[in-house]
């Protein structure tokens, strides 16, 4: 009689598809049941900080007022005609660094104006100066 060779049972195949949807459920579960809000009652004191002596004296500061006009020291501009005279002014200055004082109420076209205008005339450095939240 001729043998034949048994083969071996076959193992089922284990998936981890079961497993995986379990993960996802739980994942939504917290991302549902979690707040993400900070608790209001930490005391955290935060710590004080210093200008360096090349920020603390900027050279030319304008202001940008709620009507859009434009300060220069005190000549008042268009924010449009601002990167002329800010580009004569940096010239007798000698420096590529100004500070931008808005209003608030200020028109969004006119800061944009004037941050174009202050690209054009060659500036480096813009420090937006803010006042400081309570």
């Amino acid at each position: 009689m001729i043998e034949f060779d048994q083969e071996p049972p076959r193992r089922q195949f284990e998936t981890l598809i079961p497993l995986i949807n379990v993960v996802f459920l739980l994942l939504i579960f917290f991302l549902l049941a979690g707040t993400m809000q900070p608790t209001e009652n930490v005391a955290v004191s935060l710590p004080k900080g210093a200008l360096n002596d090349r920020e603390r004296d900027l050279p030319s500061t304008l202001i940008v007022e709620a009507d859009g006009f434009v300060w220069l020291g005190d000549r008042v501009m268009d924010a449009k005609l601002a990167g002329h005279f800010v580009k004569q002014h940096l010239g007798e200055e000698g420096s590529r660094r100004v500070a931008v004082k808005a209003d608030r109420d200020a028109p969004a076209e006119a800061v944009l104006e004037l941050m174009e205008g202050l690209r054009e005339a060659g500036v480096e450095q813009v420090t937006l100066l803010t006042e400081r939240g309570s």
